[in-house]
């Protein structure tokens, strides 16, 4: 049996660092607010160097820190709702959003009405910058499956955008 090959610390540094400004992208885009997103990425940042040992390097760096990144932003929206639940009355937290005329709210309403599955392909695929066989490795799913569910999820997008411009 061979023994697993780990990341050492400056080769992660070496391959995270050109992915810090896809990453504080696709992290906005799914908290909607900048110091969340900042958080996020640092949070993941931390977290993939600690799990390093669990990176299998017959598969994307790329696919495997995102969904790193993925589940820090997760993380991040269960505590914001959580704090919401326990939020004086009138006194919730205050985020980011865009004017109702702007075209960044109608893309957000549209991925908003999205599935979960289309929402997260097309953010991974947009926002972070994930090539087929990154999106791939970071659902965890064929590169097929990849290909189809892209292509369904812009459909939808289109679909959606019509929608909130209506």
């Amino acid at each position: 049996m061979t023994a697993r090959k780990t990341i050492q610390p400056d080769d992660y540094g070496r391959l995270i660092e050109p992915l810090l400004g896809q990453a504080a992208g696709y992290a906005r885009a799914i908290l909607r607010n900048r110091t969340d997103a900042e958080d996020a990425v640092q949070q993941a940042a931390l977290r993939g160097l600690e799990r390093s040992g669990t990176f299998d390097p017959t598969r994307p760096f790329k696919g495997w820190w995102f969904t790193i990144l993925r589940n820090c932003c997760i993380d991040t929206l269960r505590h914001r709702q959580a704090a919401r639940t326990v939020a004086i009355e009138g006194h919730e937290p205050v985020g980011e959003t865009a004017g109702p005329g702007d075209s960044w709210q109608v893309l957000a309403n549209a991925l908003a009405a999205l599935s979960d599955e289309h929402r997260e392909i097309l953010r991974l695929r947009y926002f972070a910058g994930l090539a087929y066989r990154e999106l791939a490795s970071a659902l965890d799913i064929p590169e097929g499956t990849v290909m189809s569910r892209l292509h369904l999820a812009r459909k939808a997008l289109a679909r959606n955008m019509r929608l909130e411009e209506l």
